[in-house]
C-alpha cells in the first residue's frame, strides 16, 4: 500500500468527508481535518506569515491523514528565522493498523518541507505525537500552568482535580459553603504576593497593536533565546479582534510605552477541569524584566474587572513565571508541551541555557484552541 503526502486541493474534499467519518464513527475524532480546501496560502497582514495544507492519500485515492504548517518569522539566539508549527496532524493510525506509518509518513514530509519545526500543545507525554517525537531525538518541554484564585467558593465548588472523590467533594463543598476555603485561599494567596504594581506605570485598554508595539519588541526581543516576533503586524494577525473574548492592557511610563499583555475570556472546551467557572487566561505579552510584574498585576486587575473566578497563564520565560509566582499564582499540573526539531534545537544550543529564556505560551501555535471557539 502506497502512501503520498500532498496539498490539499479541492479535489481531495469529498475523501476527507469520508476520513472525518470513519474517525468520527470510532468515536475518535477530537478535531476534523477541514472539508473545504483551504486557499494555497491566505493573505495575511504579517510579512513571513505561510500556510500549507497536506493530505496523505492512498493509492486509491483515499485520504488517511493529513496536517498544515504554519511559517512564521522567530526570533532565534539574535537572528530571525522562518519557523514552522507542526500544526494538526491526524492519521487513521489511531483507528486502523494498517495505516499506523501515516504519522511518520507526515512527519518526514514536514521536516523535508520545514527542518525548523516544533510542535506545540499535544496533550501528556503518553499521546502518540510526543512519543514519535521524543523517539526520534526531539526535546519535549513542558510549558508550566500558573493560576490564581478570585472567587474562592466557586473555585471549590467546581475545580475538578478536587472533586474526583466523593470525601474530597464533601470537604470541598463545606470550605466552599462556609465560606471557610474562600478566606483562606485568600488569606494564603495574599501570603504568597511578594511585590505590587509599580506606580511610575499607567495602564491603558489595547484597542489596537500599531507602532507602539514594534517599539516594545525590539527594547525585548534580546532578552529571548526563542521567540515568535512578536511586532505589530504579526499581533495583529494574531489578535484582531479588540472586543470579547479578547482584551488586554498596554502599559506605559511617562510618553513611552513599556509593555502589553493580552487575555482571553474562555470558553474551554473540557469542562471536567474548570467546571462552570468563569476562566480568564494570560495568553501573551511582552516587556522589559522591570515592567513584568506590573503587567501581571494589570491582567488580575482586568480579570477582576470582567468577574472571572480565577485566571491562568501557561509560560516558560524565566521572568513571566517568576512574576506570576511573586503575585501569589499556584502552580498546576500542565499537559501543554513544546518539542523541537533536531534543527531547531541546534539553533537554539544550548539547550540547557536557553530553555529558561524561551518565551512560549498560549499565544504560540494553536495554544487557544482548547480556550475558546473563536480563532
Amino acid at each position: 500500500m502506497g502512501l503520498r503526502v500532498v496539498f490539499y486541493e479541492a479535489t481531495h474534499e469529498p475523501a476527507v468527508r469520508a476520513f472525518n467519518a470513519r474517525l468520527r464513527a470510532a468515536d475518535a475524532l477530537l478535531f476534523p481535518l477541514p472539508e473545504t480546501a483551504p486557499a494555497p496560502n491566505p493573505n495575511t497582514p504579517a510579512p513571513g506569515i505561510e500556510f500549507r495544507h497536506f493530505v496523505v492519500v492512498d493509492d486509491a485515492g483515499e485520504v488517511r491523514g493529513g496536517y498544515f504548517i504554519r511559517t512564521q518569522p522567530f526570533y532565534v539566539r539574535g537572528q530571525v528565522h522562518g519557523v514552522g508549527h507542526y500544526n494538526a496532524p491526524l492519521s487513521e493510525g489511531i483507528i486502523d493498523k494498517r495505516y499506523a506509518a501515516v504519522g511518520a509518513a507526515m512527519l518526514a514530509h514536514a521536516l523535508g518541507e520545514q527542518p525548523l519545526l516544533f510542535a506545540m500543545g499535544m496533550g501528556s507525554m503518553d499521546r502518540p505525537l510526543p512519543r514519535m517525537l521524543r523517539a526520534m531525538g526531539w526535546p519535549i518541554l513542558e510549558t508550566p500552568l500558573y493560576f490564581l484564585v478570585l472567587n474562592g467558593k466557586r473555585f471549590l465548588r467546581n475545580i475538578g482535580p478536587l472533586r474526583g472523590r466523593r470525601e474530597r467533594r464533601v470537604v470541598a463543598d463545606v470550605l466552599a459553603f462556609s465560606g471557610l476555603g474562600g478566606l483562606a485561599l485568600k488569606g494564603i494567596q495574599r501570603a504568597r504576593t511578594q511585590n505590587r504594581f509599580d506606580g511610575r506605570y499607567r495602564q491603558h485598554p489595547i484597542q489596537e497593536f500599531s507602532e507602539w508595539a514594534d517599539q516594545i519588541w525590539l527594547e525585548s526581543a534580546a532578552q529571548y533565546s526563542l521567540s515568535a516576533v512578536r511586532n505589530a503586524d504579526y499581533l495583529r494577525f494574531l489578535y484582531p479582534r479588540v472586543r470579547s473574548p479578547y482584551y488586554g492592557v498596554q502599559l506605559t511610563e511617562g510618553d513611552a510605552p513599556a509593555g502589553w499583555v493580552q487575555m482571553l475570556d474562555c470558553q474551554p472546551r473540557d469542562r471536567s477541569y474548570f467546571g462552570e467557572m468563569s476562566v480568564a487566561a494570560l495568553v501573551d505579552g511582552v516587556g522589559p524584566p522591570t515592567a513584568i510584574p506590573s503587567l501581571v498585576h494589570s491582567a488580575v486587575k482586568a480579570a477582576r474587572e470582567r468577574n472571572a473566578d480565577v485566571v491562568i497563564s501557561n509560560q516558560m520565560h524565566r521572568d513571566w513565571i517568576s512574576a506570576l509566582k511573586a503575585a501569589g499564582f499556584w502552580q498546576g499540573p500542565s499537559n501543554y508541551l513544546l518539542a523541537l526539531s533536531k534543527g531547531l534545537r541546534k539553533l537554539v544550543e544550548p539547550l540547557e541555557e536557553a530553555i529558561p529564556r524561551i518565551h512560549f505560551n498560549r499565544g504560540d501555535g494553536d495554544g487557544r484552541v482548547n480556550l475558546t471557539d473563536q480563532p
